[in-house]
């Protein structure tokens, strides 16, 4: 999401030729997903509000539920090696890491991670990304291979909002632990507070889901059994 973290990782694109290839998908319909490095060996406090900001544009409208990770050095790779010679890898071949130019980056990290069950890699084991994405791929299916469903539409507008106040809330969550970290002060979230608003979220949306399939069953069911034209 930043020019310096895209150099950072060889990954031979700038932020405007990704942001034009999400605006893209969105004009043709196309649903999408995505992986997402939140934090790389390169990273400062000032590229992570600069990789927020790039998630909030292409998924701030609820397009698709917002994951992130760690850059893993793995063997065999340039950026792996250049730790080495710095002195900065950690870790083993199993378990790579390595350390922060600034320290603070990596406390920032470890309570982000504590905070949205992070897991070491994908926000998400005990948050509503899974879900919701499982949701939007479902979706996807019903939309482009079965008739025309009655309401499919308003069921994607409040998937889409759902998706929406879910990654709204996790943005802020980075920024102001991020911000607490860099500047000083408290943040004010919580891990019961966040499972608190993920299962509120996580069961509105298995109710649209499972309400709008039960409306449909038996079409759905006929043109599976119909198989293709």
């Amino acid at each position: 999401g930043t020019e310096q973290g895209l150099a950072a990782l060889h990954k031979r694109t700038s932020v405007e030729q990704n942001l034009r290839a999400v605006a893209t998908l969105k004009a043709l319909d196309v649903m999408f997903q995505f992986g997402f490095m939140l934090v790389d060996p390169a990273s400062t406090f000032e590229s992570v509000r600069g990789n927020v900001n790039f998630l909030r544009a292409i998924v701030g409208d609820g397009s698709a539920a917002a994951v992130f990770c760690r850059m893993v050095p793995y063997d065999g790779t340039p950026i792996r090696e250049a730790l080495a010679r710095s002195g900065r890898l950690r870790g083993d071949a199993c378990r790579p890491g390595y350390d922060f130019l600034d320290p603070r980056l990596e406390d920032f990290w470890d309570e982000l991670v504590g905070l949205t069950s992070l897991n070491g890699r994908v926000e998400g084991y005990g948050a509503v990304s899974a879900p919701l994405n499982w949701a939007w791929n479902e979706a996807a299916v019903m939309a482009r291979l079965f008739p025309a469903l009655d309401g499919l539409e308003a069921y994607r507008a409040r998937l889409r909002a759902l998706t929406r106040a879910a990654n709204a809330m996790l943005f802020d969550v980075i920024e102001d632990v991020a911000r607490t970290h860099a500047e000083g002060g408290p943040h004010g979230w919580s891990v019961a507070t966040l499972e608190r608003v993920y299962a509120r979220l996580e069961s509105e949306m298995l109710a649209g889901r499972n309400g709008f399939v039960a409306r449909h069953q038996a079409a759905l069911l006929e043109a599976m059994a119909a198989g293709p034209a």
